[in-house]
């Protein structure tokens, strides 16, 4: 639970609050931009909610904070009245699940719903709400792990939906020998009509990205998209393998049809099948110029 002893100092005043022990994830001010921004490496409110449609943008930023950093002195009724809002959907069946971990470092996980089964791309915290909206929407056929570092509570979703998780062998350690599916090399991987896994290695050496319907890239810590700009992003801070490898992966990646990007860190953004590979393009340009 959040401490109001520990509330920070910027925080607007009002009931709503950051306290200091927030690792600067960026859940929050992605999530409610209206609410929350970043200061100096850390969450803060920049402005108290109004209104249930506010209230709710703040109860899913609070339940999805890794580190139970948000919360509320004294909740207002409308609060109190509010269900989670998690998870929910960003278009077309695919969801933002909330519940991010703090052994991932609270990045994102998201929910996959076709007929054919649904997947859970990386995992969330497991919580028994979230598990039981999940099992409403349908259950998990497939977990599929971008990188090992995202892999969070995943064998409690594995046992409670008995799902199967797919990763590449180049991630597998002791929490992750017993995943089910574990691919090997780097060729494309058409795993179903509508799911296409591309190996991207770079940040780790076994990681993939996920694109469904060739409409949505889930990206892991692959690539990320910048709110504040409108460009996509690659960390080259954050590269534990090879940020050579890195930049291969993405010019392997502007060759796919995607409209969509949903990345494991930061927010999602629609940009079209053009735009994204003007987008990716002049990324990969760039980051070569550095080189």
């Amino acid at each position: 639970m959040a401490n109001i002893q520990k509330a920070h100092p910027q925080n607007v005043q009002g009931p709503l609050f950051v306290d200091t022990t927030c690792i600067d994830c960026a859940t929050c001010f992605h999530l409610a931009p209206e609410i929350f921004q970043e200061l100096d490496g850390k969450s803060v409110v920049k402005g108290q909610p109004h209104g249930p449609k506010e209230w709710l943008l703040a109860k899913r930023a609070i339940l999805s904070c890794p580190t139970s950093s948000i919360g509320v002195s004294v909740a207002p009724q409308e609060f109190n009245n509010l269900g989670s809002g998690l998870p929910f959907e960003i278009s077309e069946g695919v969801f933002y699940c909330g519940y991010t971990s703090p052994h991932s470092f609270g990045a994102s996980s998201y929910l996959i719903v076709r007929s054919s089964g649904n997947v859970l791309v990386d995992s969330p915290r497991f919580n028994s709400q979230l598990a039981q909206k999940i099992e409403a929407l349908g259950g998990i056929r497939y977990m599929f792990l971008t990188h090992q570092d995202d892999v969070a509570d995943h064998k409690k979703f594995h046992s409670f939906f008995n799902c199967k998780r797919i990763i590449h062998s180049d991630e597998v350690n002791s929490d992750t020998q017993d995943c089910e599916i574990q691919l090997i090399g780097s060729e494309t991987v058409h795993f179903a009509s509508d799911l296409k896994i591309i190996m991207t290695p770079g940040h780790t050496k076994g990681h993939m990205n996920l694109i469904y319907r060739g409409k949505f890239l889930f990206t892991g810590d692959h690539l990320f998209v910048d709110p504040d700009l409108g460009q996509l992003r690659a960390s080259k801070s954050y590269c534990w393998y090879s940020w050579v490898e890195q930049v291969k992966s993405l010019e392997k990646l502007a060759q796919e049809k995607f409209e969509w990007i949903l990345p494991g860190h930061g927010g999602w953004g629609y940009f079209g099948v053009e735009d994204s590979h003007y987008k990716i393009n002049e990324l990969v340009t760039g980051l070569k110029g550095q080189q």
